[in-house]
């Protein structure tokens, strides 16, 4: 049970956030050292697809904690394949 100690929790969640944190402070130091001309909307659509994609794992993996693991892989792998599919169409947008 040392994963649901009252020290690790909080820790991982820290973590998380930082982790979010950096990649929002970098994208557009990474959108400019590939040459992206990016507007206001790509970023739009960039960041909704970002947390459709981390709403859909997060439900995936919140199933299968909850003792559902069949509907987990499946709402995990659904929404993996439709961001993979969604994530294309935005990149040829880009």
């Amino acid at each position: 049970m040392i994963a649901y100690s009252t020290t690790l929790r909080p820790l991982f969640w820290i973590v998380m956030g930082l982790l979010y944190a950096l990649m929002i402070a970098g994208a557009p130091v990474w959108a400019d050292d590939i040459g992206l001309q990016m507007t206001w909307w790509k970023w739009l659509l960039g960041a909704i697809w970002f947390c459709l994609l981390s709403m859909g794992i997060a439900a995936g993996f919140t199933l299968m904690g909850e003792k559902e693991p069949r509907a987990g892989y499946y709402i995990a792998g659904l929404s993996v394949v439709i961001m993979i599919i969604l994530g294309i169409g935005l990149w040829l947008l880009l």
